[in-house]
């Protein structure tokens, strides 16, 4: 969807994001690309992301400080170096601030409770929250809950962290699959395309009617956008 002073409407090629409040909402299974037009780079968006402009302002020396809020979902961003020292691009969550001057990073922000995920590709970009800074390098991420700075930075892992059991579970005489699983808060868990709610632990469980052969597909999406599957058997 796209959305301006004049309403929301379903986004069309060649939308423009021109002024404070216009912004795009991807849904499920869907993503898009933003590109900035001053040729830097661009935005891709995950499914389940809103963003819009929070403020378009030029510097003395006539370099651009952009800054956009992304309130929920997740943005990965493939930005070359600015031109002018005191450009600027930084991504505002509901739990902190990530800038950057040229580089390849993602965002990644819950919904349930806008706990947001910084991790960076290539290059180098801060996170800030709290009255509190830190650098982000290549090759590291951290994680930002509401009311708290970021924590320190650590390395990306090669595979995302996931560990689970099953347990069947019988209520009004009827059988349950119960799947109790754990991932790095960091990320996001879809379990058949539906995205789970994650506790502090980023431990999530999901249930189905038992029935034998019964699979369901586990989704793991980091800050970067990369996404890993499982098919997990129950039966």
């Amino acid at each position: 969807m796209y959305s301006n002073i004049g309403g929301r409407r379903p986004a069309e090629v060649g939308d423009l994001l021109m002024a404070t409040g216009d912004g795009v909402q991807t849904e499920v299974n869907a993503s898009t690309t933003l590109e900035v037009d001053t040729g830097v780079g661009t935005i891709a968006l995950q499914e389940n992301t809103e963003i819009a402009i929070q403020s378009l302002d030029f510097a003395d020396d006539g370099g651009y400080i952009t800054r956009l809020y992304v309130s929920q979902g997740g943005v990965s961003l493939n930005l070359r170096r600015f031109t002018h020292p005191s450009s600027e691009l930084e991504i505002e969550t509901p739990s902190g601030v990530t800038g950057v001057r040229g580089t390849e990073f993602g965002v990644l922000v819950h919904p349930s409770d806008s706990r947001t995920g910084v991790a960076t590709q290539s290059g180098e970009v801060y996170a800030e929250a709290e009255s509190v800074e830190v650098s982000v390098p290549e090759g590291f991420q951290t994680l930002i809950r509401p009311g708290e700075p970021p924590l320190p930075p650590k390395p990306i892992p090669e595979e995302p962290f996931f560990n689970y059991q099953i347990e069947i579970v019988v209520r009004d005489g009827l059988r349950y699959l119960r799947i109790v699983g754990q991932i790095d808060p960091i990320n996001q868990v879809y379990v058949e395309d539906e995205l789970q709610q994650l506790n502090e632990l980023g431990e999530f469980t999901y249930e189905v009617p038992a029935f034998y052969g019964a699979n369901i597909d586990v989704r793991i999406v980091t800050p970067l956008g990369d996404e890993t599957v499982y098919d997990i058997p129950l039966l």
